[in-house]
């Protein structure tokens, strides 16, 4: 039914994704593939979230972060069991089909299968139960070498064209993405787009800035702060990323190999999901 705004207290569909980290595509296909987070109306139409909804994202993701696909966290909405049974296999089919269509360099289907994985997860979530699964088998393989290049230039391709689609709209606060490996390179990606649902508006020049040109850059441009994922480097390399985050005028949060005298607040341990939930924990309290 439509709500009258001037009566309610909520969230239009931006806010309530920059709120929740839930990107508007999921929010819009948990509604009409899932039927799970409906929204008001308002009377021209618009989507409108309420509190209530808030908490409804915060049972998806927990149940999302035990392991279940969507399908199967419908059901656990509806009635949580007091011992649920352990998730399907969904997550193994996903990383079948994807892992059968990267070895037949099958581009379109590849592409089908990360259109509809990231209508249906937030990124983070499909990042670490179905992206890295892949990556990782197709790494383990000696003979993939070939698969891999290309699984991983496909992906950082199509990642690439959804974050500029993405910050079109961004109007929240600038964070700098950095990172110092093409190896590093999809895992920041793949966390620029799920802090890019949360509303943040990002920045990313490539794999070659190195420390002294990360804090130039973010005097230049009007950021809050730094993200950067390191890869694991020699010990005089790790020594001119810890010192960025004293030389940097913004705080400067680290992924990956985290330098050893990082502050605790700003070292952003795994799995990405709690990468993102904490960043954006603390970057909420700043800005």
């Amino acid at each position: 039914y439509a709500v009258n705004m001037a009566e309610c207290v909520g969230y239009p569909i931006r806010e309530f994704a920059r709120l929740t980290g839930v990107n508007p595509v999921t929010l819009r296909a948990w509604e009409r593939r899932y039927g799970i987070i409906q929204p008001l109306r308002t009377a021209k139409g618009h989507r409108y979230y309420t509190d209530e909804h808030v908490t409804q994202v915060k049972s998806i993701l927990y149940w999302l972060d035990q392991g279940y696909p969507i399908r199967q966290v419908k059901l656990l909405l509806n009635e949580p069991p007091a011992n649920p049974s352990s998730p399907s296999d969904e997550w193994e089919d996903l990383i079948s089909r994807q892992l059968a269509s990267a070895r037949d360099l099958n581009s379109r289907a590849l592409d089908d299968e990360w259109s509809n994985g990231l209508a249906s997860y937030p990124m983070a979530v499909y990042y670490e139960r179905c992206l890295l699964p892949v990556i990782t088998e197709l790494r383990q393989a000696s003979s993939d070498t070939l698969i891999l290049n290309a699984y991983t230039h496909l992906l950082q391709r199509k990642l690439s064209q959804l974050i500029q689609l993405q910050q079109k709209h961004a109007e929240g606060p600038g964070l700098l993405m950095c990172t110092n490996h093409e190896q590093a390179e999809l895992h920041l990606l793949a966390a620029s787009y799920a802090l890019g649902a949360a509303g943040f508006r990002l920045e990313y020049f490539g794999v070659h800035l190195n420390p002294d040109d990360v804090r130039i850059v973010s005097d230049m441009l009007d950021f809050s702060w730094v993200w950067a994922h390191v890869h694991p480097t020699g010990h005089d390399e790790q020594v001119l990323w810890q010192s960025l985050s004293e030389k940097c005028r913004i705080p400067v949060y680290f992924s990956g190999d985290i330098p050893d005298d990082i502050d605790e607040a700003q070292a952003l341990q795994q799995p990405m999901s709690k990468q993102i939930q904490t960043f954006i924990q603390h970057a909420g309290g700043r800005s």
